[in-house]
Parts: structure tokens; C-alpha cells; sequence
């Protein structure tokens, strides 16, 4: 790899030392509200039945 790295949200501009690993806190926040959308999300089968938000629902559950 020649240079320095870029951005890893646009790909465009090299990283900035004070934003890394991207470029600007413009690309920061964006990507910030990618993950708080969910757009990014890990493959996988889910553990549990699930609430209306998506996260796991173990009430009900007895302790092991």
C-alpha cells in the first residue's frame, strides 16, 4: 500500500489523524448514523425470539 490510508466511509480522502480512522467528522457522524439506523448489521441467526426493537426478549426466563 502506497501513501497514506483513506477514509474508510468515503473512500476518498486520505484519514486525518484527529478523525481516524476517516477523514473528517463529517464521515464520522455519517457512519455514526449508519450503525444507529442499522444499516450495519453482523450475519448470523438469531439467539431468541426478539422484541419490537430487535433485541433479544429473555423475560420469562429462569435463571440457569
Amino acid at each position: 500500500m502506497t501513501g497514506r490510508p483513506v477514509c474508510v466511509y468515503c473512500r476518498q480522502q486520505p484519514s486525518d489523524p484527529r478523525w481516524q480512522p476517516f477523514c473528517s467528522e463529517r464521515c464520522q457522524l455519517a457512519d455514526l448514523g449508519r450503525w444507529l439506523q442499522g444499516d450495519y448489521r453482523v450475519p448470523g441467526t438469531p439467539t431468541g425470539p426478539t422484541d419490537e426493537d430487535g433485541f433479544v426478549d429473555n423475560e420469562g426466563d429462569d435463571p440457569p
